[in-house]
């Protein structure tokens, strides 16, 4: 008995809206446990508040408005971040990957909490959850990014159910084996060609070293592979 008590206590700390809404269809009473779990999510949004206020992170979009057009310059500051030294072998490809390459936008769906705090952490990499999209309407649309960030984040915390279309996503983003890029379903891309995959981001390469306040980490895409823009270039 005593086990089975202890067990239920740390599921308590885990437990999610939709568990209890699957056990009362099931006819059972859960409104003990609910009562429970608005206190835990009143604590966490205390804490998340507190948070985002000790720790807040602006950044500036604009400043890469100047790059996004392309073929872009190779004589700007952009390009000489991103691309680096050219290399000995395959200079044409390399040229043109980094004057017609796309900037893009990364919306940050689930990350560690301490990647939002600007305290030191034990690693200087970390994996992220990122939604983008490809197509011209959507890249770098920062208020259509938000609102998928919104729709995908409450699904993986258990707090709305998960809806058609988003179960491979949910699946992959607790897995840290599962890399596989995952097309955003209609129901929720509203035409859009958006991508959710897991990616790495590296504190030197992040404004003050932790994750911007409004989740939007700029990438640079080529021919599917993407990297982290520096922070640099967008404070």
């Amino acid at each position: 008995m005593k086990l089975f008590r202890n067990a239920m206590t740390e599921w308590e700390k885990t437990m999610t809206e939709v568990e209890l809404d699957k056990m009362e269809a099931q006819g059972c009473d859960v409104s003990v446990y609910r009562e429970k779990l608005a206190a835990r999510r009143a604590k966490e949004a205390e804490e998340e508040k507190r948070d985002r206020e000790m720790w807040q992170n602006p950044t500036n979009l604009d400043k890469l408005e100047p790059y996004i057009a392309t073929p872009r310059s190779t004589d700007t500051p952009f390009f000489q971040k991103v691309a680096g030294k050219a290399p000995w072998f395959g200079k044409n490809k390399w040229l043109k990957k980094h004057t017609e390459g796309q900037i893009i936008y990364v919306g940050v769906v689930d990350a560690p909490k301490y990647a939002w705090k600007g305290e030191k952490h034990e690693s200087d990499t970390h994996q992220i959850i990122g939604v983008y999209a490809l197509d011209e309407k959507h890249v770098r649309n920062v208020e259509w990014i938000q609102k998928v960030m919104s729709i995908l984040k409450p699904m993986h915390e258990g707090k709305k159910p998960v809806a058609p279309g988003c179960e491979e996503i949910m699946d992959m983003i607790p897995d840290e084996s599962n890399w596989d890029t995952i097309k955003l379903p209609e129901n929720l891309s509203e035409g859009a060609d958006a991508y959710v995959q897991r990616l790495v981001v590296e504190d030197k390469e992040l404004p003050k070293g932790y994750l911007p306040s409004n989740g939007i980490v700029p990438h640079f895409y080529w021919e599917g592979t993407i990297k982290r823009i520096h922070a640099d270039l967008y404070l």
